[in-house]
């Protein structure tokens, strides 16, 4: 596609005509298409003075690369014939450099850190960046001055200018061999015109090609209820994206039916419409529905009532209960012993148990509470620690109507109870949810009662985050969600490098029920780099010299980089040191994050989640920011806060795509890191 964005505008036609030849004979002539001497199943067709690199199956055709037929054609446009960025071209065609170099060990050694973080680091570019080049890249001339600035490697990563021109620019300085395009996941059009659109700002991303295991999945048990489970990475998003076209394009398929596609959150579900509405027909994307479960609630609650302000803040409203709360008793010693109870337990642990037990599985009464098993939850309550808990949610609840306010938790249960009650019909043919272990019991009892029946229901889940670390099967959250038989699993990783995933892996440990598999990557890159016993003045400059070159390895601007921390008062304080050290960098709270910011993006770990980035560093584990056992007086809640900090930093660590840095502070003693493999790992010096 870059190659795209740079071919000369005249000659687009043509281009996109002998593309279109392609698709009727792509089999070689001697003349037009031609195959390459010594490379395996590579050919080359000739449009112009250009020459189009692909390779093709039995019904597709795989676009990698454009290429100068001859050098001379630079002449008197400023650009220096043997000049980086075009490979010249002989009558053979048969010179096209292949063979990628093997990926760089990267060494982040930090001494005096403190004393270097402000020294220039300047690298000079391969040649000048003129005028004349600018001009045969088609870059607009808005960003001229900007990169014509730039004289060193540093300066043109962090240049203020889209990444499209960036990458343009950097893959024009420092050519990519056609192995590392071939080793990119591929991107299905299915008309050149596609690539016009995309060209010209009007498509703006492509859906994965999908491989032969994945495309078992598509149509495989169409008539549900089906699970496909996968790791992060596997694809399980563009699986359940075809399967929409699937299910609307069967023989039999009604122009009436209706299919609901649920995703995580909201910043997915213009991308998930957006890729929809290249796979199906008009009329076909007039039937899907694309929503989040807490979406889908608010408009069923809306149909019978007036909604009120989502309240943001819950745990200062905890907090405010809690501060005059005194539990009921019939002694002054069971008062006591109730409040010690609660007491032990923290904000965090109480607002998990009212939205995955109390009203995650919609329990509406202080009986069914302390009827309610609730495995691996870290704390066996008695039933006066429930009594006490289930007095102090109600206080809760109270607080939240007098404020006028209401919870998704909340919206979800009205929901599910206007579905049961007959109050609300309109249902869908076939429901489609994407990250399902994520949702709650209610929230998934809502998605499978709007479905029509169970024939109807596809669900798509990350086996190493499966629903079990909740402790509540499929079934118990609803009879539909039956998958015995019926569950299938994905295990090529799309996303991260093979070296990041097994590192990754390390960290998991199965729960009850669940197995635990490692995905095959179909990347590989550098071993991610692991920092330790780094003093917290150092994170900053081992940081900004990691992101510097992972960047220019990667041929991307700095800002594709973020930068997860455990805090957001850490992630404060990082984003300003990172500053110092001469990075382009902001702190992003959750709510607010703009991932088109040209910035490196600061966040925690808890708002990574279902996001990713080419390049992560992960730190600013110090002293306060994470559990120790001395701090429970409770070891079953310490072991339930450590289950979560693993799978936590698992999340964190697979947000990585190529890039991947770790720092341990000096004195760090969270025990998630005793589970990492120093062999999965390029240790760096400090």
């Amino acid at each position: 596609m870059t190659d795209i964005l740079g071919f000369p505008e005249e000659q687009t036609a043509q281009l996109l005509e002998k593309i279109q030849f392609l698709l009727k004979e792509p089999l070689p002539d001697g003349k037009v298409k031609k195959k390459l001497v010594g490379k395996k199943d590579l050919f080359r067709l000739r449009v112009g003075n250009y020459r189009v690199i692909y390779t093709f199956g039995d019904t597709w055709i795989r676009l990698l690369g454009i290429r100068k037929r001859n050098e001379r054609t630079y002449e008197g446009a400023g650009l220096q014939a043997d000049g980086p960025g075009f490979v010249p071209d002989t009558d053979g065609d048969d010179d096209l450099e292949f063979d990628a170099p093997a990926p760089p060990r990267f060494t982040v050694s930090v001494g005096a850190a403190s004393a270097r973080a402000n020294e220039p680091i300047s690298t000079p570019l391969p040649c000048a960046i003129t005028i004349a080049r600018l001009k045969q890249l088609h870059i607009p001339m808005a960003h001229f001055a900007a990169l014509m600035e730039c004289s060193s490697e540093e300066a043109l990563l962090a240049a203020r200018v889209p990444a499209d021109v960036l990458e343009r620019m950097v893959d024009s300085l420092f050519p990519r061999s056609l192995a590392e395009v071939a080793q990119q996941p591929d991107l299905l059009v299915s008309e050149p015109e596609d690539l016009v659109r995309y060209r010209g700002g009007e498509l703006f991303s492509f859906l994965l090609r999908l491989d032969d295991d994945q495309k078992k999945l598509v149509d495989w048990a169409l008539k549900g209820p089906t699970m496909i489970k996968g790791g992060a990475g596997t694809g399980k998003s563009t699986v359940a994206m075809h399967r929409v076209k699937a299910l609307l394009g069967r023989p039999g398929a009604r122009a009436t039916e209706r299919v609901l596609f649920t995703t995580y959150t909201r910043a997915l579900t213009a991308a998930s419409q957006q890729l929809l509405k290249q796979l199906l027909t008009p009329a076909q994307m007039a039937q899907v529905e694309v929503s989040t479960v807490d979406e889908l609630a608010r408009k069923i609650v809306s149909s019978s009532r007036k909604l009120r302000r989502v309240e943001q803040d819950l745990p200062g409203i905890l907090r405010k209960v809690r501060a005059g709360f005194a539990p009921s008793g019939q002694t002054a010693f069971e008062r006591k012993g109730r409040a010690q109870a609660l007491g032990q337990l923290s904000d965090r642990f109480i607002l998990e148990e009212i939205e995955w037990v109390i009203e995650g599985r919609g329990l509406l009464s202080l009986g069914s509470y302390l009827e309610a098993p609730r495995p691996g939850r870290g704390i066996a309550l008695r039933p006066g620690g429930r009594t006490a808990l289930w007095e102090l949610y109600e206080l809760f609840s109270k607080e939240l109507d007098l404020g006028k306010s209401e919870t998704f938790s909340r919206l979800r249960s009205e929901a599910l109870a206007m579905v049961r009650a007959g109050k609300w019909r309109g249902h869908y043919d076939y429901v489609l949810v994407d990250e399902a272990q994520d949702l709650p019991p209610v929230g998934l009892a809502l998605l499978a009662e709007v479905a029509t029946g169970p024939e109807g229901i596809f669900c798509a889940a990350d086996e190493k985050q499966s629903i079990y670390s909740r402790n509540y099967s499929w079934a118990q959250a609803h009879a539909r969600l039956s998958f015995t038989g019926r569950t299938a699993i994905l295990r090529r990783n799309y996303r991260s490098t093979a070296e990041i995933d097994r590192a990754a892996f390390d960290l998991l440990l199965p729960e009850e029920g669940e197995t635990l598999v490692e995905s095959a990557s179909v990347h590989s890159g550098p071993l991610p780099v692991l920092m330790r016993d780094v003093p917290d003045a150092d994170t900053a400059a081992v940081v900004a010299s990691f992101v510097r070159q992972m960047a220019k390895h990667l041929r991307m601007k700095l800002s594709t980089a973020a930068v997860l921390v455990p805090t957001a008062d850490v992630g404060t304080r990082l984003a300003t040191a990172l500053e110092r050290c001469g990075l382009p960098v902001k702190y992003f709270p959750g709510r607010e994050l703009d991932l088109a910011a040209d910035v490196v993006k600061v966040l925690t770990l808890h708002s990574a989640k279902g996001l990713e980035f080419p390049i992560v560093a992960i730190c600013g584990f110090e002293a306060g920011t994470y559990p120790v056992a001395a701090d429970f007086d409770d070891a079953g809640e310490f072991d339930e806060k450590m289950r979560h900090e693993r799978r936590l930093l698992y999340v964190g660590m697979t947000r990585a795509m190529r890039g991947l840095l770790l720092v341990i502070n000096d004195g760090c003693t969270l025990e998630t890191f005793a589970s990492l493999k120093p062999e999965h790992w390029h240790l760096g010096e400090h």
